[in-house]
């Protein structure tokens, strides 16, 4: 039986992907345009890989960057920009660039197969059309392009192809006979928010306009690939009023169940409105004003009719800017061993009918909950693995069966890990280092309890600095009572032993303090004892229960002595563990209060109370408390009074988190933290683009 720490068995769930790519092309560039569809048309899941069009000046625009999101491409390709251009255009997308010539060599666009490996090996009755070399650049971007070359080597496989007629690249695109189609076989999205039965989008364009072209291409690549929801057809003017029998052949493709409305966007960045109802016309389309409708029914309803309906002013980005996951996925069980070696083993979704190519696996599942989604922690699990989403990506060649073995990090592996990243050096505070050892002692979850950590606060024996507090206390009051400072001076005076004292001593309603002081009994936290007070000496003492005489004796003079009774009986003390008296008397306890809150609310969670953090310019740090919230990466600060939040306080917490590189910076204080407060470091830490989390005396102490 093997003896590592074993977690269990986990229901798991992998995905199975190309890696895909952006292109980068100059503005109306023609030949980069067809270079980086040739490329595409030799790529599996090549017809959704964007083609991103660089102005001269650099600056990206809002819906190339909004494309690059959606379609979540692995890298981006320089086709024919300036280098120096596309370098930085690639930085501003967060992704690494790299030139079409090392496309198959180097980088992460490398991890996939050509459209062949992933086809049924069957060749299908009707060859699908391609373009070829000096075909009308709207044929390119409706069927693709090769090579005669390219073409020659697929004459005599599954993806054998042929150039057509004219008219053939604007009718095979409604039943999928194009060679596009052929490289989005085995590809689709495992998880996708699209909508359901949306207008088809008839998209027309000069026969070599290349702005027309590219946006066709683009809203195409980033149309869900798993469902048919809005269909999609490209068509050149001047040529479609010739195409004998063109609007009987669209009535396939608009013959749909009536949950949307119109029937068609017909769409063109460049050709007059004119002109798009001439070709409605042709098409044997009426006009409308019809409100958009979008959507899926239950029951599914009747079929549209004849005479579909179109409209010219709508955008079909609204509803291909969709959140999707790509990649065929499969479920499997894994055993998982915390910190140490795990294997995941499955049968891929994606069947490969050839041996040497590469793909990308996505794996997710419980085993990774709680782990912040940062590649210092990927690479726990798998040297080479990052994370996309909520799931770890790692390359692979191809294959139909799949063994990987990998390691599921503990949480507190994966803090350390990204403390490492954060800081030159870390360590545990002092508070930290008591806090790490307190919990291991026991279930902290206990301090939010009602009145347990009132309990151990008043039980906590007082130090110089109370003593202090209470001397400046007496002097504001205008006091020299006298027997109020020998009151004082007994209480503090060569003071050598723990604080002990009955309930009725702790500010707690009875019954309460009854129950929270036997709940410190029960974690250990507290004894249960009797007091003696000697006559002859005048010292009093506490005497735990184990430790009780039938008949006592001063431990200070061994006069003979009495335990102190009440008219009830014998008088029951408590007294806090030397250990969690220290901490309490440190401060530690408000910081594993807000500890055990937060964990309550996010059980994977882990936490260190307290970190001392250098930094490379030699500068330092602290914070209270830092670790993982959910998955998320949490730092901040704890006071017993929130009225310790001034300005500088909050300035400098505020920009310790943003430097960690934190999610969430933490704003907690045992008493009510006020609206101004709260107010000012929402303020701060917007500007420093975090998450604020303030947690005071309503969520931590309960009535």
């Amino acid at each position: 039986m093997d003896r590592r720490d074993y977690l269990g068995q986990s229901m798991m769930q992998a995905a199975v992907l190309p890696a895909r790519a952006a292109y980068l092309v100059r503005v109306g560039s023609d030949t980069g345009f067809r270079r980086a569809v040739q490329e595409a048309s030799t790529r599996w899941g090549g017809m959704t890989e964007p083609i991103l069009a660089i102005p001269e000046n650099g600056e990206i625009p809002d819906e190339l960057r909004q494309t690059v999101a959606t379609a979540k491409v692995e890298a981006v390709v320089n086709v024919d920009v300036d280098d120096a251009l596309a370098q930085r255009a690639a930085a501003a997308l967060n992704l690494t660039c790299i030139p079409i010539t090392q496309i198959d060599q180097a980088g992460a666009a490398m991890f996939t197969c050509h459209p062949l490996h992933v086809n049924p090996p069957v060749q299908p009755s009707t060859l699908p059309v391609v373009a070829v070399e000096g075909a009308p650049l709207w044929q390119v971007a409706a069927a693709g392009l090769l090579s005669e070359d390219q073409a020659d080597e697929l004459r005599h496989t599954a993806l054998a192809v042929r150039s057509g007629l004219p008219d053939e690249y604007g009718r095979t695109q409604l039943y999928g006979a194009t060679h596009l189609q052929s490289t989005i076989a085995q590809f689709g999205e495992h998880r996708s928010n699209a909508f359901g039965s949306l207008p088809a989008a008839v998209w027309i364009t000069a026969p070599d306009d290349v702005e027309d072209c590219l946006a066709f291409w683009n809203a195409r690549a980033l149309r869900p690939a798993s469902r048919a929801g809005m269909p999609m057809l490209l068509l050149p003017t001047g040529q479609v009023q010739h195409w004998l029998g063109l609007a009987q052949q669209l009535t396939g493709m608009l013959s749909r169940p009536a949950e949307f409305a119109p029937d068609v966007m017909l769409l063109s960045r460049n050709v007059p409105q004119e002109q798009l109802h001439e070709i409605a016309k042709v098409l044997e389309l009426q006009h409308t004003e019809e409100e958009v409708r979008a959507g899926t029914e239950f029951p599914t309803p009747a079929l549209r009719q004849a005479p579909f309906t179109y409209r010219t002013d709508l955008d079909p980005r609204q509803w291909l800017l969709r959140e999707r996951e790509y990649g065929l996925s499969t479920s499997f069980d894994v055993h998982v061993f915390a910190g140490d070696a795990s294997t995941l083993r499955f049968t891929s979704p994606v069947h490969f009918h050839t041996q040497g190519s590469w793909a990308l696996i996505r794996a997710w599942g419980s085993p990774f909950d709680g782990l912040p989604r940062r590649n210092c922690v990927a690479t726990l699990v798998e040297k080479a693995a990052e994370w996309r989403g909520d799931s770890i990506q790692l390359r692979s060649h191809a294959q139909n069966e799949y063994i990987f073995s990998i390691t599921v990090p503990t949480l507190a592996q994966a803090a350390e890990a990204v403390l490492a990243v954060a800081s030159a050096r870390h360590t545990l505070s002092d508070k930290g280092k008591l806090g790490v050892a307190l919990q291991a002692q026991a279930d902290i979850a206990a301090l939010l309890e009602p009145g347990v950590y009132e309990a151990v606060i008043a039980l906590t024996t007082p130090r110089s600095k109370e003593l202090l507090k209470e001397l400046r206390k007496i002097k504001a009051e205008g006091s020299d009572d006298f027997a109020q400072l020998v009151e004082l001076a007994s209480m503090w005076g060569g003071r050598a032993e723990r604080r002990y004292r009955p309930t009725t001593k702790l500010e707690l309603p009875p019954k309460r303090a009854s129950e929270a002081a036997e709940r410190l009994c029960a974690l250990g936290w507290a004894e249960r004892g009797v007091e003696t007070n000697c006559v002859q000496c005048g010292v009093r003492t506490f005497h735990p229960f184990e430790q009780t005489q039938r008949r006592p004796v001063c431990p200070g003079c061994s006069a003979p002595s009495h335990y102190e009774t009440t008219a009830d009986g014998l008088s029951v003390f408590y007294r806090l563990d030397s250990f969690v008296d220290r901490a309490s008397d440190q401060g530690l306890l408000p910081h594993l209060l807000v500890i055990a809150a937060l964990t309550e609310r996010e059980p994977n969670s882990y936490f260190l109370p307290g970190v001392n953090l250098w930094f490379a310019d030699q500068t330092r740090g602290e914070a209270d408390v830092f670790g993982l919230y959910g998955g998320r990466v949490l730092s901040g600060e704890v006071k017993t009074s929130a009225s310790q939040f001034t300005t500088e306080q909050l300035t400098h917490d505020i920009a310790l988190s943003a430097r960690l590189g934190v999610d969430i910076h933490l704003l907690a204080a045992v008493d009510t933290v006020l609206r101004a407060t709260r107010e000012q470091a929402a303020k701060l830490c917007s500007d420093a683009g975090l998450e604020l989390l303030v947690l005071d005396k309503s969520e931590l102490r309960r009535s």
